[in-house]
């Protein structure tokens, strides 16, 4: 295989891994972000249950934070992971 050809290979290669690389670091904060978005979703919702005089709709407040918040969670993980099985990182 002549020099000049390897070289060449080894340039793309280097510069498809970065890019690669970067396309995997920005997946990883991207569902980083919706984790915590959804985290701070749920926590507002759980925070006006302890703003509230009612007990009842207390218990409302409780319940739907802890659903935004489980729930949000569960569909940004698992989207991380459908998109990083599309993208071949795993």
């Amino acid at each position: 295989m002549p020099r000049k050809y390897l070289l060449e290979q080894m340039e793309n290669r280097r510069v498809a891994e970065r890019e690669a690389r970067r396309e995997t670091r920005r997946a990883w904060v991207r569902a980083l972000g919706e984790i915590l978005l959804w985290t701070f979703a749920g926590l507002g919702c759980i925070g006006l249950a302890f703003h509230t005089f009612d007990i009842q709709l207390g218990w409302v407040y409780w319940w739907t934070g802890f659903v935004v918040w489980v729930g949000g969670v569960t569909l940004a993980v698992s989207s991380a992971y459908r998109r990083g099985q599309e993208r071949g990182d795993w």
